[in-house]
């Protein structure tokens, strides 16, 4: 049985490539169909950064919606773009239970102000079907899915009629009335 996996893995994320996704579970593993477990430390030290820490989604699952910013580098016109629209709003940001991530091709990856380790950012490129040198924004759920993917910058007032619109998050705003 084992045999067959690597050939699976391998051809899954060759189709992930050529046919994106619209809908992606949250799994942990690079690919849902990679069934053996990836084995990480939570926290691993680097002589050039302070601490990088290991990223899961499944981490924030039920607490947080994510937004995933991919782009080639600091320098890129669609990443500071969207830098800018994410600092204009920052208390719809946090009224929303959205948290950045922002994994770059060259530069350091990071979430929360923290340094994201190199195998975590690969590991959302795989996941998601991102390559190095592309721009996009995927905002993920907090149920753990894929709710909307742009390849140009996501302005804050449509990210936020997205978000608004989930019977999840429906719910949050009638709990606080």
């Amino acid at each position: 049985m084992q045999s067959f996996t690597v050939p699976v893995v391998l051809l899954s994320l060759l189709q992930g490539c050529a046919y994106p996704q619209p809908f992606i579970a949250m799994s942990d593993s690079p690919n849902p169909l990679h069934s053996q477990p990836l084995k990480a430390a939570n926290v691993a030290a680097s002589p050039d950064r302070s601490q990088e820490i290991e990223f899961k989604l499944s981490n924030y699952q039920w607490q947080h919606r994510v937004l995933l910013v991919f782009a080639p580098s600091t320098g890129s016109v669609n990443y500071r773009q969207q830098m800018q629209l994410w600092e204009a709003d920052v208390s719809g940001t946090d009224d929303r239970d959205l948290k950045l991530v922002q994994i770059l091709g060259t530069g350091e990856s990071q979430v929360d102000g923290r340094s994201l380790s190199s195998a975590s950012a690969e590991r959302l490129r795989q996941q998601f079907g991102i390559p190095p040198e592309a721009f996009a924004a995927i905002l993920v759920g907090k149920d753990g899915t894929e709710k909307q993917r742009s390849q140009t910058p996501i302005d804050l007032a449509v990210l936020f009629r997205t978000i608004d619109a989930m019977p999840m998050r429906q719910r949050e705003m009638r709990s606080r009335q």
